[in-house]
């Protein structure tokens, strides 16, 4: 059965959203889907006051959340598997220690998006905010697996403190990408901000398109290695198409600049780098 929960904007309180998970409401019927506990602001209140909710026993097993959803925190949050649509804006940690599944949003995300992820993927068809699959503050360690894609842009500390997994975004991101990262692999095929891959352990940071050369946004700790061939990510291209995230054939055929770091705890990071249309 596929479901449709569609927002009523019956309250400006901030709702937590981490009971919209299909594998939590997909196996239940109509009546119990409306009484499930959602709290807005510091109470309790149905699901079914906050929106509509209809079935299709025809449909595939899907879960879709539609409307205005700025206001609603941590959609999904911990969702281990399923399919979830969100179609509109989302508000902040959607997706957040997700663990496996599909969340496709067709829309903006705010920040933490992804946040602290174990597993499965996470599709944003619009713009991320920031913080990105990073740390929640305090924790040390952000996104640990999965996969986040982004059609638009992404904002500032994309993939901080990430240990494991794949990041990519079409567009710019901000300051600080990749700051203190473990592991795990970003690709950004706009421009960055400045500070990227500050405290950077390993992993490596793919950054095919950028406008000015690679040395006005690395921290001065990033030595140059020299220009290398990067075969891995022909493999990385083929799959992100197979998801729907077109790259550029000349991404994956390219010479690019590599520079290690951050070497003031060890260097054994990487930053791929190349001047758009190079």
């Amino acid at each position: 059965m596929s479901l449709t929960l569609t927002w009523l904007a019956a309250t400006s309180l901030p709702v937590d959203g981490a009971p919209l998970r299909p594998d939590s409401l997909l196996g239940l019927g109509l009546d119990e889907v409306r009484r499930v506990s959602l709290k807005v602001g510091n109470r309790p209140a149905e699901l079914g006051e906050l929106f509509e909710v209809r079935g299709d026993d025809g449909g595939d097993d899907r879960l879709t959340v539609v409307g205005d959803l700025r206001g609603v925190r941590g959609i999904a949050r911990g969702m281990t598997a399923g399919d979830l649509v969100v179609r509109g804006d989302a508000g902040p940690e959607l997706g957040a220690e997700m663990a496996g599944g599909t969340i496709e949003l067709h829309g903006s995300a705010g920040p933490y998006a992804g946040a602290e992820m174990r597993g499965g993927r996470l599709v944003i068809r619009g713009a991320a905010g920031d913080f990105l699959g990073a740390a929640y503050p305090g924790s040390r360690t952000g996104m640990r697996d999965g996969v986040i894609l982004v059609d638009g842009t992404a904002g500032d500390d994309v993939g901080s403190l990430m240990r494991r997994g794949l990041i990519a975004v079409r567009g710019d991101a901000g300051e600080g990408l990749g700051r203190s990262m473990i592991a795990g692999t970003v690709v950004a095929l706009g421009d960055v901000g400045r500070g990227l891959g500050a405290g950077m352990k390993r992993g490596s940071l793919v950054l095919p398109g950028l406008s000015t050369p690679p040395e006005s946004v690395l921290p001065p700790t990033f030595e140059r290695a020299g220009a290398f061939s990067a075969p891995f990510l022909a493999i990385y291209s083929r799959q992100m198409a197979a998801w729907g995230f077109e790259v550029p054939p000349e991404v994956s055929s390219r010479s690019l600049d590599r520079y290690n770091g951050d070497v003031l705890i060890g260097g054994r990071g990487e930053v791929l780098a190349g001047l758009r249309g190079g």
